[in-house]
């Protein structure tokens, strides 16, 4: 089953496309908006192959290596300002890794939030995952800050964990299961 696309109040969450290139481009480029992410600053040609990269994902989340890229889409402009990515990573424990990378210009007004709401609702509700897990840069305060919004709780600190622009790098592990967020209905959105 492949990836529907999702409607919040102010988003479309659906797959990236060629198209989207020049709203990627602003923030694949900048430095402080990489800084934290295992890929590095990206010209217009990178950001293409970037997305045709991401074609070649399934586009769902069923199997070991599933995996899906979303564009965060306004509603009120059609502008893409943000992504997020999931893939399996134990269809037999129900697993995947999350993340998100949002255009600095729109942070701080709850898009992140919203968009990554939606994605683990969806990831769990739609593909029955169990659990997921997010490993954020200790250094990258924000994205701690939007897992624990979201109810992912830190479950350790890995000392040294990700060799990453040169240097060894500490990363937390936050992680949600179904049920805290289906009993709870921390992530209602409006499918449609």
């Amino acid at each position: 089953m492949g990836f529907k696309t999702q409607h919040t109040e102010r988003l479309i969450l659906r797959p990236v496309s060629l198209a989207d290139a020049p709203d990627l481009l602003v923030y694949h480029s900048d430095p402080d908006v990489v800084r934290f992410i295992p890929w590095p600053e990206r010209d217009l040609d990178a950001v293409i192959s970037a997305i045709e990269g991401y074609h070649r994902l399934s586009q769902s989340l069923a199997d070991d290596g599933d995996g899906l890229v979303l564009a965060w889409a306004l509603k009120s402009t059609g502008r893409v300002i943000g992504q997020s990515n999931m893939s399996v990573t134990s269809k037999a424990n129900q697993t995947a890794d999350l993340g998100w990378v949002l255009n600095p210009a729109f942070g701080g007004q709850g898009y992140a939030f919203e968009a990554t709401q939606a994605l683990l609702r969806a990831a769990f509700e739609a593909f029955g995952l169990h659990r997921v897990v997010a490993s954020i840069d200790t250094r990258n305060g924000p994205s701690a800050r939007l897992a624990e919004k979201l109810g992912m709780r830190l479950e350790g600190e890995l000392k040294g964990a990700v060799w990453t622009k040169g240097e060894w790098c500490d990363t937390w592990l936050y992680a949600i299961v179904r049920d805290e967020v289906i009993q709870d209905n921390r992530c209602s959105v409006d499918v449609g």
